[in-house]
């Protein structure tokens, strides 16, 4: 039950996903040849930041043009928590594409580009933050509202990672401190985080859909 509304998004999607799906490929290997300056880690972030926004406008613009199918599908045989489910699920299915393209990618054309734990949970922990935030907004206010929060995230992201690099080349953060704490203790913090967030933002959007009126 879960799988097949987590089917209908990536169906819904079906135009762009492979057009995310070749995007999330090629994007490493064109910052490997233009930029290789830029860390892995930047290069990661990108394409899981950019591929999770641009599939949830997609989504939620095809949605917003059948505004019954919602109410359709619970008064059927899904129940209203197994909808919202299926959207954190299938953020966790981009997520893991994401990470597999990259370090596939990495490993033909730059061994040394492949991501250790930490920097794979550090992006996780931030995909799940502003996916976390999305999903509950788009349940509260509709997707229209959702959409503009977010434009400003999607135009940041389209100015590229490399004027993130220039914005904070000439700044200093002593991270001494951090380089401290032993690998397994940051992943710890991490995975906890990301799990907590995750499992908080899922209980909200399931009780803001729960009562919304469809």
């Amino acid at each position: 039950m879960l799988l097949h509304l987590v089917k209908k998004d990536i169906l819904i999607a079906k135009k762009y996903v492979l057009v995310i799906m070749l995007f999330i490929i090629a994007f490493p290997l064109f910052v490997t040849v233009v930029a290789p300056q830029i860390e892995g880690l930047i290069s990661f972030l990108y394409i899981v930041a950019l591929g999770e926004i641009v599939l949830l406008q997609v989504i939620s613009q095809e949605e917003a043009k059948y505004p019954k199918a919602a109410a359709l599908l619970c008064a059927s045989s899904y129940p209203r928590s197994t909808f919202v489910k299926a959207k954190y699920t299938f953020f966790l299915l981009l997520f893991a594409y994401c990470y597999i393209a990259y370090t596939l990618v990495m490993l033909v054309v730059n061994r040394a580009g492949v991501l250790d734990l930490t920097a794979i949970l550090t992006v996780l922990l931030v995909g799940v933050i502003i996916y976390g935030i999305y999903i509950p907004v788009e349940f509260k206010f509709g997707a229209v509202k959702a959409r503009f929060i977010f434009t400003i995230a999607i135009l940041a992201l389209a100015l590229g990672p490399m004027l993130f690099t220039d914005l904070f080349a000439n700044i200093t953060i002593d991270f001494s401190a951090l380089a401290t704490i032993p690998a397994s203790i940051k992943n710890i913090v991490l995975a906890f985080v990301s799990i907590a967030v995750f499992s908080i933002s899922m209980m909200v959007s399931i009780r803001i859909f729960s009562k919304k009126e469809l």
